[in-house]
């Protein structure tokens, strides 16, 4: 009876994790689950017709390009875009970047819109979004600056106005990004190590909650002074802060147990969380 019991949670567990991890995967995350850098636009009122949208950085050229496939691209599109050098703002998908940037020219129509995703750590601190119209002509937006990881932000493509939301909103969706899939991992992990979630739940989310809070902290905070590349750097040694503070928080306020199933909870949960973070990170 007991061997059936524990087979059919093993079944179950196993059905909710098959269940999950493709919504796991939907979220861009590094690092304790913590955010992956990205810029997304949604182009509002694009053209019917293609059109091309790069972002402007202004660094050397890298010759590191991403883009695959160029000759199924529009070539007088694309030489528009390779030959731009204004002031020294550059196309950061065609002439490429110091460290690695993956987008694509072209958009995904979702609705009305376009969205155009740049993402990885190439993502730059400050940009201008340049387009090639369906007419080829070039039009180049002001500058930007961005104040949080995943940067999401609205073009009209008709007016040329471009809108972000408010640094509250903007962590607060980067703080639900790192906290949801860690609360579903972790939480999984909690049944497996045979702890009983009604009475664990509490400490478990209170824990939870109070690292992730400490990771938005401090990675916004390096992000805004710092800029991106230093928050990315900044992340392994918070990492490591909060693998400490969860495991002594866990091996008290877990009542279940001895100390060391306690211990052994939040190491694992904190290890696995952070290698499925890099898994989705290279994805």
């Amino acid at each position: 009876m007991k061997s059936a019991i524990k087979n059919s949670r093993w079944f179950l567990i196993s059905l909710m994790i098959s269940f999950l991890l493709p919504l796991l995967i939907s979220f861009p995350v590094y690092a304790d689950f913590g955010p992956k850098p990205s810029i997304t636009i949604i182009v509002k009122n694009p053209p019917a017709d293609e059109y091309y949208l790069d972002l402007l950085i202004n660094e050397n050229k890298s010759d590191n390009s991403q883009i695959e496939d160029k000759e199924k691209l529009d070539p007088i599109k694309y030489a528009l875009l390779e030959n731009y050098n204004v002031e020294g703002w550059q196309p950061a998908l065609v002439h490429g970047t110091s460290i690695p940037l993956f987008g694509h020219l072209t958009g995904i129509r979702q609705g009305q819109d376009m969205e155009h995703t740049f993402s990885y750590f190439g993502t730059p601190d400050n940009f201008k979004i340049i387009i090639v119209t369906p007419d080829n002509q070039v039009v180049v937006s002001p500058e930007i600056s961005r104040k949080s990881f995943q940067l999401t932000l609205s073009y009209d493509y008709a007016s040329g106005t471009i809108r972000q939301p408010s640094l509250v909103v903007a962590y607060l969706l980067q703080f639900l990004s790192t906290l949801i899939p860690t609360l579903i991992i972790e939480g999984l992990l909690l049944l497996l190590f045979r702890f009983s979630l009604k009475r664990s739940f509490w400490p478990f989310l209170i824990v939870n909650l109070a690292t992730q809070i400490l990771l938005t902290a401090i990675l916004g905070t390096a992000l805004i002074t710092q800029g991106v590349f230093a928050a990315i750097l900044l992340s392994l040694p918070v990492e490591l802060v909060i693998i400490v503070a969860e495991t002594i928080a866990f091996s008290f306020l877990l009542k279940e147990h001895r100390k060391g199933r306690r211990i052994g909870f939040a190491i694992t949960a904190n290890i696995v969380s952070y290698i499925a973070s890099l898994i989705v990170m290279l994805i």
